[in-house]
C-alpha cells in the first residue's frame, strides 16, 4: 500500500510541475547571436535578475552546440538551465535562473565545471555555489554495484568503459532511487547495454569533456 502511495506522490509531483511549467510566460527574453552575447548579459545581470529566457534559432547553427554553450555560460555564473519552450517551428526559448542553495548537482554538470575552471571561464559567483567537487565524493549505490557484479562479463565490460562514462551513466540511474520503477528500468537498460559492451546516451558533450 505504501509503495502505491509513493508512486502516486511521484506522479502527482511530476504532473504538478508540468502544469506549472506549461503556464510559465516567456518574459525577460534574450536573443543572442553568439555565446559572448550571453556572457556579456550575465556579467551585468546575473546578480540582479531572477531569470531570463534565451531564444535559440535552430536555422542558424546546430541546436546542440547552442544548448551546450548556454549551459556552460550559465554554470560559469552560478545559474542553471531549466525548462525549454517552443516558440515557432524554428525557435525555442531556454529558461535560465540562479541555482538554488543546496540544489543537487549531476556528475555531468560537475565535469563541465571542471573543464570551465581549467579554461578560466568560471566567475566568483559560479565558484561560490559549487558542491563537493572531489572525485572521491561520488559513490556508486550499493544496489547498482551488486547488480553489476552478478555477471562477470557485465562487470568486466563496465570496468573497461571510460571513467567519465561510468560516472555519468551511474549518476543518471541512482539519482532516481526514490522512483523505484524508473530506477529499475534505467539500471536494466544500463546492464543490458554493458553486457553488449555498448556505450549509449550523451556523456561527453560532443567530445568537449574528453582530453581537456
Amino acid at each position: 500500500m505504501s509503495e502505491q502511495k509513493n508512486i502516486y506522490v511521484i506522479i502527482t509531483i511530476h504532473t504538478d510541475l508540468e502544469r506549472i511549467y506549461s503556464k510559465m510566460e516567456i518574459e525577460n527574453e534574450l536573443t543572442i547571436t553568439n555565446r559572448q552575447d550571453l556572457r556579456n548579459w550575465l556579467e551585468i545581470h546575473s546578480s540582479t535578475e531572477n531569470f531570463c529566457w534565451v531564444v535559440i534559432n535552430k536555422t542558424e547553427t546546430s541546436e546542440v552546440v547552442q544548448y551546450l554553450d548556454i549551459v556552460e555560460e550559465a554554470l560559469c555564473f552560478g545559474w542553471i538551465d531549466g525548462i525549454k519552450k517552443k516558440i515557432s517551428e524554428t525557435e525555442s526559448a531556454q529558461r535560465l535562473s540562479p541555482r538554488r542553495k543546496r540544489s543537487s548537482w549531476t556528475e555531468l554538470n560537475k565535469e563541465r565545471v571542471r573543464r570551465l575552471k581549467k579554461l578560466s571561464l568560471m566567475t566568483e559567483d559560479g565558484l561560490k555555489v559549487l558542491p563537493d567537487m572531489r572525485p572521491e565524493s561520488f559513490i556508486i549505490d550499493q544496489e547498482i554495484e551488486t547488480r553489476l557484479k552478478e555477471d562477470d562479463q557485465v562487470y568486466q565490460n563496465f570496468l573497461s568503459f571510460p571513467e567519465l562514462y561510468r560516472r555519468i551513466r551511474i549518476d543518471n540511474i541512482q539519482s532516481y532511487k526514490s522512483d523505484q520503477d524508473l530506477f529499475n528500468r534505467r539500471l536494466t537498460k544500463f546492464i543490458e547495454n554493458t553486457r553488449a559492451n555498448k556505450l549509449y546516451g550523451q556523456w561527453n558533450d560532443n567530445s568537449r569533456l574528453l582530453n581537456y
